[in-house]
């Protein structure tokens, strides 16, 4: 008796083991900036919308211009955190990343690489010590100190109507770019998104 109850709860898993790995699902590409709202939680367009007005108010403020009349040569960044303090998962990646390369592609901010490149880098220095051709071996300790540190955070207020049937959803990031060596903020700037949801 009991061997038949162990077989059918074998049959019955293995079966919901191929429905749920069965290839049901109707793909399609679409472009990757159209917009797709699946919920009213931040997403892949609003990453692109933060990028992109980031972008361009980094590129027109005076900080760029101070710097390179004192220094001349064009600024030194690394990316730091950008700390997430809502309440959903939001890779901030999604817009730092966007925000770096086109600063850098514009020919006029330099960028060291992120902490954990930066240890993966080393630690190839070091093994070309004991492997390489000393004729081909990078020099050690000839890293470059950033000028300023790009930093920021995230926020958000979710409001819910008494019925639960509508949210709205405020999200709020600012980035900052801080002198390492004084820790003056030299630019900031905020964007904003706003949405709503609603259900039947």
């Amino acid at each position: 008796m009991r061997m038949n109850k162990l077989l059918a709860l074998v049959a019955a898993t293995s079966a919901m083991t191929i429905v749920g790995c069965s290839p049901n699902w109707k793909v399609k590409r679409i472009d990757p900036t159209d917009t797709v709202d699946l919920d009213y939680r931040f997403d892949d367009e609003d990453a692109r919308q933060i990028a992109q007005g980031m972008i361009e108010d980094a590129l027109s403020k005076p900080w760029l211009v101070e710097h390179m009349a004192v220094n001349d040569k064009r600024p030194l960044v690394v990316v730091g955190t950008v700390k997430n303090e809502t309440g959903d998962y939001i890779d901030s990646d999604l817009f730092t990343d966007v925000i770096q390369e086109e600063l850098l592609n514009s020919g006029k901010v330099r960028f060291i690489a992120e902490r954990d490149l930066r240890a993966e880098l080393r630690q190839e220095r070091l093994e070309e010590l004991e492997f390489r051709d000393p004729a081909t071996i990078k020099r050690a300790a000839m890293e470059k100190g950033a000028d300023y540190m790009m930093l920021g955070r995230i926020k958000d207020v979710k409001e819910r109507s008494l019925d639960s049937k509508k949210v709205v959803n405020f999200y709020q990031v600012t980035l900052e770019m801080i002198d390492i060596e004084t820790n003056e903020k030299v630019w900031i700037e905020s964007r904003e998104i706003k949405k709503t949801a609603s259900r039947r």
